[in-house]
C-alpha cells in the first residue's frame, strides 16, 4: 500500500520511506499508468451509464468515478457549472468563532484558549484552500475523502495537521450505500456491497485500525450531481452527433439540375459536367431552358438537436443551482445588469449554503478532534466557519469617523490607517510666534 499513509506519519515521512526520492502520490500514478490507456466515455451508451448507476447504488463507484471525471472536462455546461461554483466559494473567507452561550463550567478563557489554538492550527494547514474546494466537488461526486497529514519533525509543531491529502473518488468503493468506505488502489471494478472486505482487506477500510476513522475528513452528499449529469452528457452527446451528421449531409444545399430539351447530339458529357458544377455550388453556366431545384432547402430548417441538446443542459442548471438562472435565457435578450445580478446573487446564496455544510464537516472531523487532543475533558468551545468577506465602503467609512469627530469623539489613528490603508502624517504643532 504505497498510496495511502497508514499511520499518523507526514507526506514527507511518507516520501523518505517510498525509495527513490518519490512521493508515495507519484509511485501510485507509475503503478497505475493503466488509467493513462483508458478512456471511460468511449461507447457511453444510456444502458451502461444506468449500469454504473446502479452499481453505485451498491458501493462499485471507480467506473462512475472515472467516467464523471472525463466528462467534467468535456461537458461544457458542467465544466462552467463547476467551475462558477467553486468561484463563488473560493471568495469567502474563514475565522475561529467563539461559541455564543458557553455550556456550564466552562470560562470566557478556556474559549479565548481554544480560540487562539485552532486560529494557529489552521493556519499551519498549507493547502486549506484546495481542501474547501475538493470538499465542494463531494456535491458533484457524492462524495470527498481526505487525509490528514501532520509534521512529524520533532519541531515545535510536532503532531500539528500540515496538509489534507486526498485521492480521487474512483481510489475508493463502499460496502453499500451506507457502509464503510474502503480504500482502493487499483480502481478495481465489482468491489461494492459484500465484496469490500473478500477483495480489498480489512486492512484498507476506514475506520480500520490501519486507517483510523479520526485521520479523516469525509464529507457524503445524500443527493449527488453525477445522477442528471451522466445521462444529461450521454443525451448531449447523442444529440450533437445526430446534429453533425444531419449538418453534413443537409448543411450544404443540394441542387438537382432539369436539362433543356433537344440537347446537340455529342454535347451531353458537357452538359451534364455544366450541370453538376451548378448543382454543387460552384459558379458555371446552364444552356437556356435549364433549370436547378433545391429539394432539401426546407428540411434545413427543421432539425431538432439544438433544442434537444439545451434540453439536456437545462436540466443539468436546474439541477445544480436549484432553478433556472440568468444564463438559461441568455439568448432571449441576452445578459443585461438584472440578469446578471440575479446570477451572482443565486451563485453566491448557493456559495453561502454549502460553506454551512463544509464548516460542519470541518467542525466535526477536524475541530472536534484537535481540540480533544489539546484540552482533554473540555467540549468544544470554539470552531470554524466560513463566511462572506466584508467588503468595506471607504468613503462611508470616512463620513461616518468626520461625524464622530464632529461629536467630540475621538478615532485611533492606527486603527483608521489600517482599515482604510491611508498612511496619517503626524500633526504639527503651530507655535504663538507663527500666529
Amino acid at each position: 500500500m504505497t498510496d495511502i499513509v497508514h499511520s499518523p506519519n507526514t507526506k514527507a515521512a511518507n516520501r523518505s520511506s517510498a525509495g527513490g526520492g518519490k512521493s508515495a502520490a507519484e509511485l501510485v500514478r507509475q503503478s497505475n499508468r493503466w488509467r493513462d490507456n483508458y478512456n471511460p466515455i468511449r461507447g457511453l451508451v444510456i444502458a451502461r451509464a444506468l449500469a454504473m448507476l446502479e452499481a453505485a447504488d451498491r458501493g462499485d463507484f471507480p467506473e462512475l468515478q472515472l467516467v464523471m471525471r472525463k466528462i467534467e472536462r468535456r461537458y461544457p455546461a458542467l465544466k462552467g457549472l463547476k467551475s462558477r461554483r467553486l468561484a463563488a466559494l473560493e471568495k469567502l473567507d474563514w475565522e475561529i468563532k467563539v461559541a455564543d452561550e458557553l455550556p456550564e463550567g466552562a470560562t470566557r478563557a478556556d474559549a479565548e484558549a481554544q480560540q487562539t489554538f485552532l486560529r494557529g492550527r489552521y493556519e499551519l494547514i498549507e493547502n486549506l484552500t484546495e481542501t474547501i474546494g475538493f470538499l465542494a466537488t463531494a456535491e458533484f461526486r457524492g462524495y470527498a475523502i481526505l487525509q490528514k497529514h501532520r509534521f512529524n519533525d520533532g519541531g515545535k509543531f510536532d503532531g500539528a495537521v500540515r496538509e489534507f491529502h486526498w485521492l480521487p473518488q474512483d481510489q475508493f468503493s463502499r460496502d453499500g450505500q451506507f457502509g464503510d468506505f474502503y480504500y482502493n488502489q487499483n480502481s478495481t471494478f465489482g468491489a461494492g456491497i459484500d465484496s469490500c472486505q473478500a477483495l480489498l482487506g480489512e486492512q484498507n477500510r476506514i475506520g480500520s485500525r490501519q486507517l483510523p476513522r479520526e485521520n479523516f475528513v469525509i464529507r457524503e452528499v445524500e443527493s449527488p450531481l453525477y445522477e442528471i449529469a451522466l445521462i444529461a452528457f450521454v443525451n448531449w452527446g447523442m444529440g450533437r452527433k445526430d446534429w453533425a451528421a444531419f449538418t453534413e449531409i443537409f448543411g450544404l444545399p443540394n441542387g438537382v439540375a432539369i436539362m433543356p430539351a433537344n440537347i446537340p447530339p455529342g454535347m451531353e458529357d458537357e452538359y451534364r459536367m455544366a450541370a453538376e458544377r451548378v448543382a454543387d455550388g460552384v459558379s458555371g453556366a446552364l444552356p437556356n431552358g435549364s433549370d436547378i431545384k433545391f429539394p432539401t432547402t426546407s428540411v434545413r430548417g427543421e432539425a431538432p438537436f439544438k433544442g434537444f441538446c439545451d434540453a439536456q443542459d437545462s436540466d443539468l442548471v436546474l439541477a445544480g443551482t436549484g432553478g433556472r438562472l440568468a444564463m438559461l435565457t441568455a439568448e432571449k435578450g441576452g445578459l443585461g445588469d438584472g440578469p446578471a445580478q440575479e446570477h451572482a446573487a443565486a451563485f453566491d446564496e448557493i456559495a453561502q449554503a454549502e460553506a454551512r455544510k463544509i464548516s460542519s464537516i470541518l467542525q466535526n472531523d477536524f475541530d472536534r478532534v484537535e481540540l480533544a487532543a489539546e484540552f482533554p475533558g473540555q467540549p468544544p468551545l470554539a470552531y470554524f466557519e466560513l463566511c462572506a468577506k466584508d467588503s468595506l465602503n471607504v468613503a462611508q467609512l470616512v463620513q461616518d469617523v468626520t461625524a464622530l469627530a464632529t461629536a467630540g469623539y475621538e478615532v485611533d489613528a492606527a486603527w483608521l490607517s489600517e482599515v482604510t490603508g491611508f498612511k496619517f502624517a503626524a500633526k504639527q504643532s503651530i507655535s504663538p510666534s507663527a500666529q
